[in-house]
């Protein structure tokens, strides 16, 4: 056995000393003087107990060495097999089994084993009683030998959000294979928690903007007294949006608000009241002139009526009426790809915050429809803000915590979009407002000139949040255009996380290949 050379050495010095002390004890029993004899009665014991003494406390002593050696391994050993549901019984016997294994002290070893489950940590104190070969002459027949060790391996967390292009683009295969590839990476990550709750899941599904939740319209994050700069800036005068939503019947507001005027719309400032250009105001699609499309108007929801008598009756002084939506009953059918009324542009579900809840999630995921537009930075951003511990959403974990991970899979099968005019408004309504309101950095209504704005905000909230320690992985389904492709590279951590799924069964493979990537990830914290 390995083990068998260090006794073998001890007891080959026990022997020499056996030899030399044997040598004087001859001479002393050789020497017939009565002094002598009795100084040899009286020394020897003394001399037994020095000489055994020194042989059993240095085999006592490689005893302890191997002793806690074996508990150090066993320890760390145990603590990797801690589940949510161990006991105390079964890391005992995992110390048990590892200890005989590294050890020949066989059922000597005493153990008292601590476990605290919450904190993943183990605490073994191993006793062993060491039999002395030679000091029970002198009345010591045991040498106690302790070892103790702790390990602790900590809980890592884990917080993604899926933020899922539902554009009317990925209506058919491609949005049922999303659903399940979505699930399934989904289902991987909650498996991942040590304890339920240890790994979350948030959804964002995005197309033109991003619905927060209708139920939020009491949250004091989103402008519900119209304190922000950009809240009346489509009407003739100051005008509550939810009050207006309310004036009108068979409508209310579905969920969806505007991106905060910059730089807030890149970055995850709190929204305060102190600061109303942080608050979230509630989308609302301004009841365009009746001429129709043909002068460029894809909106018009009510009659202009005849109400606002000194306003003016020009198509923009007609638009910006507040009195016409008293009452009005807004048309709100399907049309140029989004719905009429003042919820256009608003296609998505609601966000799921993060959550463990596997049945939350998976119902989300269900009822992912396929309609609208798409809007890359709405989408990183309300991803962002769904891991931030501020608010609007606050079950993240916070920044500093270095056991956690924050990570945003942002999945899209086409580029930033917006519809310049060659009107007043200068666009299609959005989540910048009009065109002509400037807020996208330009006023100018060329699609190219906007959606280049609109990347250039994508780039920015992607590295700001990077910037935080977000990790980004982008996936590219059926994507053809260069600029899209581009910034997708751009937005991923590194160029091993951007994706690219050129038919159905490659975006389930990417999904899949996320999931591997994250866990390995999660083995490292």
């Amino acid at each position: 056995m390995p083990l068998a050379s260090p006794i073998t050495a001890n007891l080959r010095a026990a022997a020499r000393h056996w030899r030399r002390l044997s040598r004087k004890a001859g001479r002393l029993r050789r020497d017939t003087s009565g002094g002598v004899a009795v100084l040899f009665a009286v020394g020897l014991l003394p001399l037994l107990g020095l000489a055994g003494g020194a042989v059993d406390y240095t085999l006592a002593g490689g005893h302890k060495v191997r002793l806690q050696n074996a508990v150090d391994s066993a320890t760390l050993a145990a603590t990797r097999t801690v589940t949510a549901n161990s006991t105390v019984a079964q890391v005992t016997e995992v110390v048990s089994k590892y200890i005989n294994a590294n050890t020949d002290f066989g059922a000597s070893v005493v153990l008292d084993v601590q476990l605290n489950v919450a904190a993943r940590s183990v605490k073994v104190k191993a006793t062993l009683n060491h039999k002395p070969y030679l000091l029970p002459v002198v009345g010591i027949s045991n040498i106690p030998i302790g070892a103790e060790s702790s390990s602790q391996l900590g809980r890592a967390y884990l917080e993604v959000a899926l933020v899922l292009d539902n554009s009317g683009s990925m209506a058919g295969t491609r949005i049922t294979t999303l659903r399940t590839a979505s699930a399934d990476l989904m289902k991987k990550v909650l498996a991942m928690a040590y304890m339920p709750g240890d790994t979350k899941v948030g959804i964002v599904p995005f197309a033109s903007m991003v619905n927060v939740g209708p139920s939020n319209a009491n949250a004091s994050w989103i402008d519900g007294q119209g304190q922000s700069p950009i809240h009346a800036e489509n009407f003739s005068t100051p005008a509550n949006r939810l009050h207006l939503y309310s004036k009108m019947t068979g409508v209310n507001w579905a969920g969806c608000v505007e991106a905060r005027p910059a730089p807030y719309d890149v970055t995850d400032a709190p929204p305060s009241n102190g600061n109303p250009a942080t608050l979230f105001v509630p989308s609302f699609a301004p009841d365009e002139p009746d001429e129709g499309v043909w002068s460029g108007f894809y909106n018009s929801y009510i009659s202009d009526g005849t109400c606002g008598s000194g306003l003016g009756t020009s198509a923009l002084s007609r638009q910006r009426r507040v009195c016409k939506y008293n009452g009005a009953t807004p048309d709100q059918s399907l049309a140029n790809g989004t719905r009429r009324g003042p919820n256009q542009l608003c296609d998505s579900n609601p966000i799921v915050p993060l959550t463990h809840s596997q049945i939350t999630l998976s119902t989300a995921l269900t009822a992912m429809p396929a309609y609208g537009g798409t809007n890359l930075h709405e989408g990183v951003m309300w991803g962002w803000r769904t891991l931030s511990p501020e608010p609007p959403f606050t079950e993240g974990r916070p920044y500093s915590d270095m056991q956690n991970r924050k990570i945003i899979v942002l999945m899209t099968d086409g580029a930033n979009d917006i519809i310049g005019l060659p009107n007043m408004n200068g666009s299609f309504y959005s989540p910048y407002g009009y065109a002509a309101a400037g807020r996208l950095g330009t006023t100018s209504s060329n699609k190219a000139d906007l959606v280049a704005k609109m990347n250039g905000k994508t780039l920015a909230a992607c590295a700001n949040a990077k910037a935080l320690g977000i990790q980004i992985y982008t996936v590219a389904f059926y994507v053809t255009d260069a600029a899209a492709l581009s910034i997708l590279n751009q937005c991923a951590t590194s160029p091993a996380m951007a994706l690219v799924a050129n038919s159905d069964q490659a975006l389930t493979n990417a999904f899949d290949e996320i999931g591997n990537h994250i866990s390995r990830l999660r083995l490292i914290n």
